[in-house]
């Protein structure tokens, strides 16, 4: 080989070296602080992806005679009897009062416990009366309710702006349930919740 072969690989070989170093300085070099780029600018520079905003809340579900809504234990919905009536209603509990072991039998199987119902007319006035509320378990069997001790035990009516609460106590087997509140005999809301026992 001669001097000349030599250095034309010699050469080749120098200027692939100096393209790759250059190609891989490019790709990790930062943005000079002098050149006044910030994050913003190189952000702006690469194109914009458009991220969609949250709605402010969560909505509340609208609910009527004809169209019930199904709803977790301490859901709120807005509850429409008619055209001139509505307002907001929110069921919560169970909180179990005394759970009940035999002695045969140490382990709870059944336990009493309160369910609230809380009621904002809006427009119009909304009767609440706890012959309304029907409860059933997980085998369709219904479970007696009784207004709890110092609650009315016959209809309320709830001015517009005004809000009712009535407490209501049942006796429970473990497992799933669900309250109903059916006024004028028709289902607008079913909260669906769970007694445990361990």
């Amino acid at each position: 080989m001669t001097i000349k072969a030599i250095r034309r690989r010699f050469l080749a070989a120098t200027t692939v070296c100096v393209v790759a170093a250059s190609l891989l300085a490019g790709c990790t070099s930062t943005p000079d602080p002098a050149s006044g780029s910030t994050a913003d600018d190189v952000t702006a520079s690469l194109g914009a992806v458009p991220i969609p905003t949250a709605p402010p809340l969560d909505p509340v579900p609208t609910a009527t005679l004809g169209t019930p809504q199904l709803l977790a234990m301490g859901a709120q919905t807005v509850v429409i009897l008619d055209a001139g009536t509505d307002g907001e209603a929110t069921a919560t509990g169970p909180r179990q009062t005394d759970t009940l072991a035999t002695p045969s039998d140490p382990t709870a199987r059944s336990t009493d416990a309160t369910i609230t119902l809380s009621v904002q007319a809006s427009h119009g006035s909304i009767v609440l009366d706890p012959a309304d509320l029907v409860c059933r378990d997980e085998t369709g069997a219904q479970i007696t309710l009784t207004p709890a001790a110092g609650m009315p035990t016959g209809p309320v009516t709830i001015p517009a702006g005004s809000t009712a609460t009535i407490d209501v106590v049942g006796h429970f087997e473990s497992g799933a349930a669900q309250l109903t509140w059916r006024p004028e005999g028709r289902p607008i809301a079913i909260w669906d919740f769970n007694i445990e026992l361990d």
